[in-house]
């Protein structure tokens, strides 16, 4: 191999493996009524009952932290106030479906309470809307009468 070969599959090799573990940054889990999740539509919106930008901390399969959103610095974050090692259960129920809404994947190096970890780079105001590892809509957060809710902006088909 020659030297600019050799780099490039490097630089691949890089790419496809991170410095730091990457967690999936969501709102709690939500369970939903299957009929209800099939009937939903753009413009609706999902009351969560949330006073507080409370977050989890997820890996594929088992949630891993709860964060809370701090300002620090003129810039925000998101503090880990309790560690948890907890697997995803999915519903045994035919009626509903587990719902996650997925702000996106983070990283970070070590979980410990108390830590910071840098969110700049994650838009808070647009979540997806995932169930049974598929895409279900695209949404945004809004305040509805001071508690936090999903407005439905695009459903995937």
């Amino acid at each position: 191999m020659n030297g600019k070969t050799q780099a490039n599959r490097l630089a691949q090799l890089m790419q496809k493996k991170g410095f730091l573990p990457s967690y999936i940054l969501a709102l709690p889990l939500m369970e939903i009524r299957s009929s209800s999740l099939k009937k939903l539509e753009s413009g609706d919106i999902l009351l969560l009952g949330l006073n507080s930008l409370t977050c989890l901390l997820m890996d594929s399969h088992k949630i891993c932290a709860n964060v809370v959103l701090v300002k620090q610095n003129d810039r925000y974050g998101m503090q880990i106030i309790k560690l948890v090692n907890k697997p995803i259960e999915s519903t045994n129920s035919k009626k509903y479906e587990k719902l996650e809404f997925i702000f996106g994947n983070v990283q970070c190096r070590t979980l410990s309470v108390g830590h910071i970890i840098d969110i700049a780079h994650i838009n808070l105001d647009k979540v997806t809307l995932v169930s049974q590892e598929k895409t279900i809509a695209a949404a945004s957060l809004v305040n509805v009468e001071g508690k936090i809710a999903v407005k439905i902006e695009k459903v995937e088909k």
